[in-house]
Order: C-alpha cells, then sequence, then structure tokens
C-alpha cells in the first residue's frame, strides 16, 4: 500500500512539473513556418510555401501582426494575428474589414470543445475536440501539446504552444478544415523563432525545401552577427571565423536538423575549426550562444 502511495505521489509530481512550465507566448516578430504542398492536380505539382510574421498593425484601435505568404517567389498579405495572453488565446483577422476569429486556445485541455464559426466551406460551423494534452522538449525547453480531431471529416490536428498548428498547413489551419479540391496535400515542415526551431521529421529532412527556406530567411536577419563559416557545405572540419572586436559568444551547442543535441564546444578564440568527420551527412544547427545574444546558423555535412 506504501508503495502505491509513493508510486501514484512521483506520478502527480512528475505531471505536475511537466504542465508548470511557463506560458509560451505566441511569437510578434521574425517567427517562420514551412510547409509543402504535394500532389495536386494542377501545375506546379509540389511546391513549399513560407508563412511569416510582419509589421504590427492597428485595427479597430487593436494591435495586430501582419502575417504574409510566400509561395513560387511572390508574397503577400493573408491576414493579421494577435494574442490574448491572459487567456491565452489568439485571434486571427483576414482583412481590415472582417471579424476576427479564434484561431488557438492555449488554455483548452482534454475533453473541451473549440468552435471555428466560418463560411470557408458553405457557412457550415465547425469545431475542434481536443483529444488529448502532453508536453514535449523543444530546444531544451518544455511545452504543452494538444491532440484534436476536427468536426470536418474527423480530420486529426496537433498543436503546440507559442508555435500552433503542426499538422497540414501550420499556422493557419484552424481556419482551414475543407480538403482541397485539386487532389493536393498540404504537409507541415518546420518551425522557426529566434533560437527556437521545431522539424516534422516525417514531412522534413535532410535537405528538402522547407529546412533550406527556412534559415534562408533566418539569415537575413542575421546579416551583421560577425560570423563566418566555411566551408559550408563542409565535408571533414568547419572554420568559424567571429570578426567583431568585442566578445559576444561563450559557446556553440550544435544540433540535429529535428532538434536533437549532440555537441557543446566552448569558444576561447575568435578562430575555431571543428571537427564533424564523425557526423553523418545531412543539415546541421548551431546555437552560438553569449550572455546577451543568441544566434542560429545552418551548416551541410557532405
Amino acid at each position: 500500500m506504501m508503495k502505491k502511495l509513493i508510486l501514484s505521489l512521483i506520478s502527480i509530481f512528475f505531471m505536475s512539473q511537466l504542465f508548470s512550465q511557463d506560458y509560451f507566448k505566441f511569437p510578434t516578430s521574425d517567427a517562420i513556418w514551412n510547409y509543402k504542398v504535394v500532389g495536386s492536380y494542377s501545375y506546379p505539382y509540389e511546391w513549399a510555401v513560407i508563412d511569416s510574421l510582419g509589421q504590427q498593425v492597428t485595427i479597430d484601435s487593436i494591435q495586430y501582426i501582419e502575417v504574409y505568404s510566400a509561395s513560387s517567389g511572390n508574397s503577400f498579405l493573408t491576414g493579421a494575428i494577435r494574442e490574448d495572453t491572459l487567456q491565452k488565446k489568439v485571434y486571427f483577422r483576414y482583412n481590415y474589414s472582417e471579424d476576427e476569429m479564434l484561431l488557438y486556445d492555449f488554455a483548452t485541455e482534454a475533453g473541451d470543445t473549440i468552435y471555428y464559426p466560418t463560411d470557408i466551406q458553405g457557412n457550415i460551423d465547425y469545431y475542434k475536440v481536443v483529444n488529448s494534452v502532453d508536453s514535449i522538449l523543444i530546444s531544451g525547453q518544455y511545452r504543452k501539446r494538444w491532440f484534436l480531431t476536427n468536426s470536418f471529416f474527423n480530420m486529426s490536428d496537433i498543436w503546440i504552444e507559442g508555435i500552433g498548428s503542426v499538422y497540414r498547413y501550420g499556422l493557419l489551419y484552424p481556419l482551414l478544415p475543407d480538403i482541397v479540391l485539386d487532389g493536393s496535400t498540404p504537409c507541415f515542415g518546420c518551425f522557426s523563432h529566434d533560437t527556437t526551431l521545431y522539424v516534422d521529421s516525417d514531412n522534413c529532412s535532410g535537405t528538402c525545401p522547407c529546412t533550406e527556406w527556412l534559415v534562408e530567411t533566418q539569415e537575413m536577419h542575421e546579416n551583421n552577427n560577425g560570423i563566418n563559416l566555411f566551408p559550408n557545405p563542409l565535408k571533414n572540419s568547419l572554420i568559424i571565423e567571429f570578426y567583431t572586436d568585442e566578445e559576444v559568444y561563450q559557446y556553440i551547442e550544435v544540433y540535429t536538423y529535428n532538434s536533437k543535441l549532440i555537441r557543446t564546444t566552448t569558444l576561447n578564440s575568435k578562430k575555431v575549426d571543428i571537427d564533424f568527420s564523425d557526423l553523418s551527412k545531412g543539415v546541421y544547427f548551431l546555437k552560438f550562444i553569449g550572455n546577451q545574444k543568441t544566434v542560429l546558423k545552418r551548416i551541410i555535412k557532405n
């Protein structure tokens, strides 16, 4: 009896630790969601899409963040989002004239129902049912994760706190319950914000377009980080050179494409040679960590 009681207390303590982490707020800038659409009956038959956050705007005296989508070299404004951090809800507006709609509710628990009144599919009101909630380790921190079922054809969905849907369309999937009519299938690939990286290895592995586009887009914001990597792609060793006068970074963490930490290297000079000969071919990420600054870089091992 005492043994069962101790096991029960340990289980309760573990679960409380699992779900007691701080709430991860939704990004407000420089966040990128990548997904690809495959098997379409119309050309192109496969293409990658990027959803990203833009500038802050005010609509009806409420502040929002613009959402942009990019596909086939074109970028267009999709709508705008805002988050109520007290209620842990995220809202979306398609344009300035329409009312906002609930996008995510990160306060729900197993058994809860989330309603989405929308006219996307012939004015059909639909909803999502929360089947279960657990936690997932991402970039060294636990975040809550939701498993849901859509009332429209019983389609599945998966949410991660502060990231949103990591199933099918990614960011805006809660508002897109319909099965596309051109025979295509959207597949979520990866998400990036600051030093947080989440990759769905089932749909995005190695050097697939969403991994490539993710880092290329992110590096646009890192032109002045004072880091030079060469050669890249590399075969055995990588030379890292810092060309700033100040001491910015203390050490480097090396991650696989699916966010698994595999190595940590302390920095003690402005030029470092790291041996990668023992690693398999593929994409890796270097996280440069300093007291006041952290930068994420991508390398390719041939």
